[in-house]
């Protein structure tokens, strides 16, 4: 049996916890606001170092980081891709990644802020 391994990352913890919960618009829009573009690159790339062990999974080149005005806008659609491939994978899945925490929820965004009454 594997042991489970834990990675300490707030944009990955939020994000692969509220997958399949809210829309991916909604995410996409929390991610961007509360987080700097540093902080989503850096989640980036350990999304792509970490889903790189999963063997038997072809992704489709994304660059380590990006360069260029939109590029939060651009890591944060990497990292949809890399989750989407992640889980339309017949041999692996979403599953097949490390556990990602947080060490504070003060340190990641509260989704209810975008739902509801505050929604446009």
């Amino acid at each position: 049996m594997a042991a489970v391994q834990y990675v300490q990352s707030h944009p990955l913890c939020f994000l692969i916890n509220k997958l399949g919960k809210s829309q991916h618009k909604l995410l996409k829009s929390a991610l961007l606001d509360f987080y700097s573009p540093g902080d989503l690159s850096a989640a980036k790339i350990q999304l792509l170092k970490d889903s790189q062990k999963v063997n038997s999974v072809n992704f489709r080149h994304i660059p380590q980081q990006r360069q260029s005005e939109n590029r939060a806008t651009r890591e944060v659609d990497d990292m949809f891709t890399l989750l989407t491939a992640l889980d339309e994978s017949e041999n692996a899945s979403l599953s097949a990644l490390p556990v990602y925490v947080s060490n504070d929820p003060d340190n990641m965004p509260s989704v209810r802020l975008y739902e509801g009454y505050l929604e446009f």
